[in-house]
């Protein structure tokens, strides 16, 4: 079954439209309404409210959509129903974060007092802008998982699902070019491993913490 909603007539008394709601009942058989602007709005907030979506909803200031990814993460993950970062950082965590290594590593900055930036788009130029906004694939430089400012420090923190020894000539070659790209813009560039995120974790938090001077 699929709910049907389609714009109607324009009412110039209310400056708005008219909707036609179609909800499918059996075979070609439906039920049509028509609803105004506002009488769809507490429709929709009613069906996330008893969805249970309105909490993440009005704390993240997300789409349903994303709500509704949340708070099905929330019901299966043992471990997200258990954080402590629960209903803090679920959007970050679920919807930002792109790997399991940035779910761990956001968890314990945050724990630790640390205020990080997720995806910021920095570009050739130097010129940023910020998650959720369109890359420019002509422009862009990079995007690291993580950026910390202090008062005089910018630092741009990886984390890389190989080891060095793994990685490929080019993805070396590549990381390279960016490191030295950003230092001569002014960057400090540090870069975690899967054994240093999986395993060393508090030593990788404690070392940005000494590269930021606290």
């Amino acid at each position: 079954m699929k709910l049907k909603v389609e714009p109607g007539d324009f009412d110039p008394f209310s400056d708005s439209y008219d909707y036609k709601i179609s909800i499918p009942i059996s075979g070609d058989l439906t039920i049509d309404k028509k609803m105004t602007e506002n009488e769809l709005k507490n429709f929709l907030e009613e069906i996330v409210e008893v969805l249970g979506y309105k909490e993440i909803v009005e704390t993240f200031k997300c789409t349903v959509k994303d709500a509704r990814e949340i708070s099905e993460k929330l019901k299966r993950n043992s471990e997200c129903r258990e954080c402590d970062l629960k209903m803090k950082e679920c959007f970050r965590c679920c919807k930002v974060c792109q790997s399991p290594l940035e779910q761990k590593l956001l968890k314990a900055l945050v724990r630790t007092g640390i205020k990080a930036e997720m995806q910021l788009r920095i570009n050739k130029d130097n010129t940023l802008s910020h998650f959720p906004e369109p890359v420019n694939p002509e422009k862009i430089l990079t995007i690291p998982d993580f950026y910390v400012e202090t008062e005089n420090k910018k630092i741009c923190i990886y984390t890389d699902g190989h080891t060095y020894h793994e990685r490929t000539e080019y993805q070396a070659v590549r990381d390279r070019s960016i490191d030295r790209e950003l230092q001569n813009l002014g960057y400090i560039v540090l870069r975690y491993t899967t054994s240093e995120i999986n395993q060393k974790l508090q030593e990788s938090v404690d070392s940005i913490k000494k590269t930021m001077g606290i």
